[in-house]
């Protein structure tokens, strides 16, 4: 099946979807009001408010003369939501019974938008017996410019860009953006909307160039919509021309090996869940394609010195039989299906990962098996390979107390070649990954919260590029993104995530960050990997939200490894929050590494 083929079925799929997406709305007579016991939803107010309030707070008191001055400014340059892209988002109409359970979907969709700093949704009794319904929100900061520099082997930018994540208020996203991060350089454009023709579909394209060549994606979905949604549908394309990074354990320097590589994705599912919000059995089906290329190797293979591209020289033989064990190539067609239960509610934290604004936070528990098998003839990698069966296995768990949260995912996947004998591979190309978060306030209105994290990655029998490191941001934050090459990975962080009422904290949020994390990794038969032992860092950071209540964290962190000669090592990074149990797996090295499959619409939904 190539990604041509998959379109027609694509378009079939989303026409049936856009005659569902717009449902009708309900007239109020006397006998639907006899039907609802709540009441009817007599009418709706939309309140859409822009990044400040310029005429002074609720409370009475006055705002400062740099609050005044943000406001005049911000919200001149800003254009406002449109209130017809927050009607779109709504779950109910006039006219609807009132049913509080669609309330708080609607307000927890709404404060997921990228562009809405706040939401809320209340009601109250209307004249005429029915209920009115006061829709407020509040804009985020949406024309950004973001700049991530790191010390790390030198000053260098990971991340340039500019975007307008709400273009003439309409939730579009249009941006421009620079990546180095060693295993992506990316230079390219990106478009999304994910309100198109004001119903739930989200639409994304993007494209530009890479290392060495080019990129392209584009993708259609329709999201199980909060917990009360009941179809999921997504159509994805995605072509990359690019290099594999596999870092060598070379003494004190940050050397790597690049693979170019050529990988070529499609997939269309569509899902359905079937029971009541806290108790939904998800049903999913679909197909996906892959197409995975090699050809410059081994001639192409080159060794690059620290993150300078310029350097590079022709890897050894050595080095190139390495990782010829990864560098089969392969076009599989798949036909997958997807079941599971989930018993999630959501509730309403403050101060977890943002500053201060108000999250939602998944609890209870949820558990999603996918099974796949080939068909049409595939090209496996694997001499006399007719099939391959391919599975994963999700779960996730979470529970709250008054002053405590705790949220732990585990997926594992992994593929088998039946009849295959050794010394070929049966099973193959296995990926494993966990995390577990333990957020604690000592109590209510503290300044601090006390994060403790425990995360852990792995691969086994891996004939996919494949190699994860222990240094990085998202492993011991004070040592580089190359040290520690590993195929298995363990990291401890604990953290003190500490309020400021610093100066102007009517414009923006502040915060400080203490922590400690703890790592090691083991070589198992990952290319070039190595047993780091234990190893350890320590640092503090700034933590910076803009508006006041935004979700969205930027971060400035100083790192050094807790071993002789560590101050002499510190690491310096600006970025995003990186340790958060709002994160959903995607732990990027693990990411690189996996084929397609069922997109996260339907084993993570929002």
């Amino acid at each position: 099946m190539t990604g041509s083929a998959v379109r027609p079925a694509a378009t079939l799929i989303l026409l049936g979807l856009l005659g569902a997406a717009h449902p009708a709305t309900a007239q109020e007579t006397p006998e639907n009001r006899l039907e609802c016991p709540a009441g009817v939803i007599a009418g709706i107010t939309i309140d859409n408010q822009s990044i400040y309030e310029e005429d002074g707070p609720q409370d009475g008191q006055s705002h400062g003369w740099v609050h005044r001055l943000a406001a005049w400014v911000a919200n001149r340059v800003h254009i406002r939501t449109r209130k017809g892209v927050i009607t779109s988002e709504l779950l109910f109409r006039p006219g609807d019974c009132f049913d509080q359970l669609l309330l708080d979907e609607s307000e927890r969709s709404l404060r997921s938008l990228p562009f809405l700093a706040e939401a809320d949704i209340r009601h109250a009794p209307a004249d005429d017996g029915g209920v009115d319904v006061l829709v407020t929100t509040r804009d985020d900061w949406t024309l950004k410019l973001d700049v991530r520099p790191e010390l790390d082997q030198g000053l260098r930018f990971a991340y340039l860009g500019g975007a307008e994540e709400n273009f003439l208020g309409t939730g579009t996203l249009l941006g421009v953006y620079y990546r180095d991060q060693v295993e992506q350089r990316d230079a390219g454009v990106h478009l999304r909307n994910p309100r198109l023709a004001r119903t739930r579909f989200d639409g994304a394209v993007s494209g530009g160039r890479t290392r060495t060549g080019s990129f392209f994606t584009e993708s259609l979905s329709y999201p199980f919509v909060g917990e009360v949604g009941r179809w999921a549908f997504v159509e994805s394309y995605s072509l990359r021309e690019d290099i594999f990074p596999y870092a060598t354990p070379e003494a004190g320097t940050s050397t790597y090996v690049s693979l170019p590589m050529q990988t070529r994705r499609a997939e269309v599912t569509v899902g359905r869940r079937f029971g009541s919000p806290g108790d939904l059995t998800v049903l999913a089906a679909g197909f996906s394609w892959e197409r995975l290329r090699f050809d410059g190797f081994p001639d192409a293979v080159e060794v690059i010195p620290g993150f300078d591209y310029s350097a590079r020289e022709s890897a050894d033989e050595a080095m190139i039989g390495a990782i010829a064990g990864q560098t089969a190539p392969r076009t599989i067609p798949r036909f997958h299906v997807v079941a599971g239960k989930r018993n999630i509610r959501f509730i309403t934290r403050r101060g977890l990962d943002a500053v201060r604004a108000e999250q939602d936070v998944r609890v209870g528990t949820q558990a999603l098996v996918t099974a796949a098998t080939t068909f049409a003839g595939p090209e496996l990698g694997v001499g006399g390979a007719e099939r391959e069966l391919r599975g994963s296995l999700s779960l996730f768990g979470g529970s709250a107390g008054e002053r405590w949260l705790f949220n732990s995912e585990v997926h594992l996947e992994g593929g088998w070649l039946p009849g295959v004998e050794q010394p070929a591979r049966s099973f193959r190309d296995i990926l494993g990954e966990f995390d577990a978060y333990l957020y604690w306030q000592p109590r209510t209105g503290s300044r601090h919260t006390v994060v403790l994290g425990l995360s852990g990655a792995g691969g086994w029998d891996n004939t996919r590029p494949f190699q994860l490191t222990l240094g990085g941001p998202l492993g011991v934050r004070g040592y580089g993104r190359l040290d520690f090459p590993a195929a298995r990975r363990l990291v401890v962080n604990l953290e003190d995530r500490i309020t400021l009422d610093a100066p102007f904290s009517d414009v923006f949020d502040v915060g400080l960050a203490v922590f400690v994390d703890v790592g090691a990794g083991w070589k198992g038969d990952a290319p070039f990997g190595t047993d780091s032992g234990l190893r350890g860092a320590a640092g503090a950071g700034l933590r910076f939200a803009f508006p006041d209540g935004n979700r969205q964290v930027v971060r400035l962190d100083l790192a050094v490894p807790l071993e002789a000669g560590g101050l002499g090592n510190y690491h310096l990074r600006i970025g995003y929050d990186a340790t958060s149990l709002l994160a959903t797996l995607r732990d990027r090295q693990v990411q690189r590494s996996r084929g397609a499959g069922p997109s996260a619409v339907f084993l993570g939904t929002r």
